[in-house]
């Protein structure tokens, strides 16, 4: 793989940050910039321009014949769409949604259905299960953007506050959490336990996997709820959470056999990693699930600080997590990378610290205490502390003189 693909993701990663941090400070500095605006930029920086272009980098690394990896098509369509999301980044703080920003929007959407045409027609494995994985994902990738291309025409309308285009928007963002980004690196994991000559359980995977995806769609009923009527959808709801936990347990069942293989031989930095990861996801599990209360599946939606926290812990506590332990996995990160490690903890540690503050905050406003008045000053500072973290892990293989290594980015330790 390219070295100079993931230290682009990263870069637009800090990008985002530097973004969060002047969304916070707005909270408590004095600032006459579009709070809206800058919000729109960091999102889209990074969930598609950090785990987008993440993902597809360790897609191309792992699921293709080398032959087919060192294509000029691949790295060209790579950095088409690093200048969408350069646009993004650029035009979305100063116009929101607006011609030149959904240009660049429009032309990652399109990059990304072309990316998923190449991956079906060049993707060659003997694994069903690693196959069926990859694939699905990038179906649910694909079906998160009908939300999108239903924006302008609701908007159109004169309807942008209705119920109809605020579904719109949740059904982009549940398919690419929960189905897109979730599965992608769900099958990136499997593609490294396969490689160390793990053999899974085809019968326990198949239970997983149709558990899990019938959790996935019945879950969307959730965001339903909270637009049309709540007592139908949160029914519906509460059904998608039954097979979205028997999913996890039959993963667990999955890996249960092979945790010394998987993990025996693995840095510790990137044990903490995936220790962290498979943590937040059981986490995330456990937080939809209250969501079986009516009061709080109504909290879930109307305290912003459960919603932000809760895209967090599935954006930053599950998919970057699992990214980040790739990353440290591949030779360009090197077996003793002390800088990178340190940016890796202080970045745990300031994302642990901000969920805690999110969570608690919500719950007091849940509770009618209302906010804290440290809360801010505190938020700031936390998103300051993952900042560092982050440009201390950039840094590291910024730093590191082996510039343009090409290896199988989950390469067994043996090759490392």
């Amino acid at each position: 793989m390219k070295k100079s693909w993931i230290i682009t993701c990263l870069i637009n990663f800090c990008i985002a940050i530097l973004m969060a941090i002047g969304l916070r400070s707005a909270y408590v500095f004095p600032t006459d910039f579009n709070y809206t605006f800058l919000l729109h930029a960091h999102s889209h920086t990074v969930m598609l321009g950090w785990c987008y272009l993440a993902v597809y980098t360790f897609i191309v690394a792992n699921f293709l014949p080398t032959e087919v990896q060192n294509n000029p098509k691949y790295n060209r369509l790579f950095w088409l769409t690093q200048i969408s999301v350069l646009g993004m980044a650029v035009t979305f703080p100063f116009t929101g949604y607006a011609v030149f920003s959904i240009i660049f929007s429009t032309l990652h959407i399109l990059c990304s259905y072309y990316f998923v045409y190449q991956i079906f027609k060049d993707h060659k494995s003997t694994s069903r299960i690693e196959t069926k994985v990859l694939k699905t994902a990038l179906i649910f990738m694909v079906i998160s953007t009908i939300g999108v291309w239903f924006l302008g025409p609701i908007a159109s309308t004169g309807a942008k506050d209705s119920p109809f285009y605020n579904t719109a928007i949740q059904f982009f963002l549940h398919f690419q959490f929960n189905g897109w980004f979730i599965l992608a690196v769900v099958a990136l994991f499997i593609h490294k336990i396969q490689r160390l000559g793990v053999s899974l359980s085809q019968k326990i995977f198949d239970r997983f996997f149709y558990s899990s995806i019938i959790g996935i769609v019945l879950t969307f009923a959730l965001p339903l709820s909270w637009f049309f009527n709540g007592f139908l959808f949160r029914i519906i709801n509460s059904v998608g959470l039954f097979f979205q936990l028997i999913g996890m347990f039959y993963f667990f069942q999955l890996l249960k056999p092979h945790f010394k293989t998987i993990f025996s031989a693995e840095k510790p930095i990137t044990k903490l990693l995936f220790g962290f990861a498979f943590f937040c996801l059981l986490l995330k599990i456990s937080i939809q699930s209250s969501t079986v209360i009516a009061e709080l599946a109504i909290a879930s939606h109307e305290i912003r600080n459960f919603t932000v926290g809760f895209i967090h812990l599935a954006m930053i506590g599950i998919v970057n997590s699992f990214l980040f332990a790739f990353i440290t996995q591949t030779k360009f990160y090197g077996n003793k990378n002390k800088l990178g490690n340190l940016g890796i903890i202080i970045f745990l540690l300031g994302f642990t610290v901000m969920e805690t503050l999110l969570f608690n905050e919500g719950f007091r406003i849940f509770i009618g205490k209302g906010f804290q008045q440290s809360y801010f000053i505190n938020i700031l500072v936390v998103t300051i502390f993952i900042g560092i973290g982050l440009m201390f892990f950039a840094g590291s293989l910024i730093l590191n003189e082996k510039t343009d290594v090409y290896s199988d980015a989950l390469s067994s330790n043996s090759e490392i």
